[in-house]
């Protein structure tokens, strides 16, 4: 318990201050010798809350974007659900020898974080989508949704090129489409983890309980703390784990 408060309490203040929390709390999850399965939907249980609180903060963004929000979000709903099918239906072995692979992909996505954002995220593109343009971004958007919630890390970074594509030309309209998409995609992923029954409730509910201070306190550090050097941590921290994960 005092490692998954400690782990809730770092973990959302680093995703507050940059991102990469999921890198802290998963592998606390998975040392209290929970199944590997089990640890990744806890762990996606334990975190929600804080990226529900995530949208408030962009109301406004979203309301002049009402129409993209909702063909995007029920694109990643479906993505979602087929992720959550998809972990469910995976063995614990199974799903710990994609870990190393998966922990290593994360990684490299936050390594790619700012250039994947200079190049895509306010972009030339026509506000008007193609048929066709509508159908490679909704099957990417698929795509994305399902890895969402097998296992999530980069989730964020992976959606903003997409959502590029739909037109978006506004940085904080980005962003707030991007975290909506996160929370809906996570959403339905704890919802059908609870309903199958497959939360470590005592553990999540601890780290839950310490990601909210440290969401909040994170928040803050966020304008004092330089992100970039928290960044380079976690790219290290990341590596580490990788390689760790591949050896054993």
């Amino acid at each position: 318990m005092v490692l998954l408060l400690a782990a809730g309490l770092v973990g959302a203040a680093v995703n507050a201050v940059a991102s990469g929390g999921t890198f802290i709390t998963f592998p606390a999850f998975l040392s209290t010798e929970v199944a590997a399965v089990i640890a990744n939907t806890s762990n996606a249980t334990a975190i929600w809350p804080g990226r529900l609180l995530a949208i408030a903060s962009y109301r406004r963004e979203l309301d002049r974007q009402l129409r993209r929000a909702l063909w995007t979000g029920a694109v990643s709903l479906l993505g979602g659900l087929a992720g959550a099918w998809l972990l469910l239906r995976s063995s614990d072995a199974g799903f710990l020898a994609a870990v190393p692979w998966l922990i290593l992909l994360a990684t490299l996505l936050l390594i790619l974080d700012k250039s994947l954002s200079k190049r895509f995220a306010i972009s030339d593109v026509d506000s008007k989508t193609s048929v066709g343009k509508l159908l490679l971004v909704s099957a990417a958007l698929f795509i994305c949704a399902a890895y969402g919630n097998f296992f999530g890390g980069g989730l964020g970074v992976m959606l903003l090129p997409i959502l590029s594509m739909t037109g978006v030309k506004d940085m904080q309209e980005l962003k707030g489409l991007k975290n909506l998409l996160v929370t809906v995609i996570t959403g339905v992923g704890v919802v059908t983890y609870i309903a199958a029954g497959t939360v470590s409730w005592l553990r999540a509910l601890a780290m839950m309980a310490s990601a909210v201070i440290g969401g909040y306190y994170g928040g803050e550090l966020a304008r004092r703390l330089p992100s970039d050097v928290l960044r380079l941590v976690i790219i290290v921290f990341g590596f580490s784990l990788s390689t760790y994960s591949f050896v054993r």
